[in-house]
């Protein structure tokens, strides 16, 4: 156990070694230290920009190439989006004309169904159907539920009776009427002015 001690122990003469040793390390560290002018320290940073600057010289140029091909994508976009826009006004505006054409022709053949089985023309809301087919089935259901008989209206020897309705309206009446009279009024009103019996 002492032998352990005694090893752990080191010796004075040893010890001053070391001691001198490091001395002459820190000797040679303050000979080797080197003092820079301004001048001196100028130009080293200099030189390093100059070589930093080099390394990014088209930097400038990259950048502003890049910036204007941004600007020419968002023009492109911004073209393309109104010209999609636009596309999508026109579509539904297709759309609506198509509606309104089918709305009127389907008008017109109830029209010519209604003339045919010799319905009142005020009717024409009365019957539905999205084809001539459809539409007549129904005008013919409804003529069987009304016990009409099949006789048209009017002719070219027969003309239609005008006194047909139970009342033929005058302008002065129907400014006087609400608007719930005139709704609840509007198919025979509205028949009566296609046909000129309005006065």
């Amino acid at each position: 156990m002492q032998d352990d001690v005694l090893n752990t122990q080191t010796n004075p003469a040893d010890a001053g070694q070391d001691n001198q040793t490091q001395n002459q390390t820190a000797g040679n560290d303050t000979q080797q230290t080197k003092t820079f002018t301004q001048e001196e320290i100028d130009r080293i940073i200099a030189e390093r920009l100059k070589r930093e600057k080099e390394k990014y010289k088209d930097y400038e140029q990259l950048k502003k190439a890049a910036e204007e091909l941004q600007k020419l994508k968002e023009a492109q976009m911004t073209e393309q989006e109104k010209l999609q826009a636009k596309l999508a006004e026109y579509e539904k505006a297709l759309q609506e004309k198509e509606r309104l054409a089918r709305e009127a022709q389907l008008q017109t053949t109830k029209t010519k169904i209604l003339t045919e089985m010799g319905l009142p023309l005020d009717l024409a809301n009365r019957i539905f159907g999205e084809d001539e087919e459809t539409i007549r089935q129904d005008a013919e259901m409804l003529k069987k539920l009304l016990g009409i008989s099949g006789k048209p209206i009017g002719g070219g020897t027969n003309p239609a009776d005008q006194k047909g309705y139970s009342k033929i309206y005058t302008r002065a009446e129907i400014n006087r009427m609400t608007p719930d009279e005139i709704n609840a009024n509007w198919a025979v009103i509205q028949d009566q002015m296609a046909k000129g019996l309005i006065k």
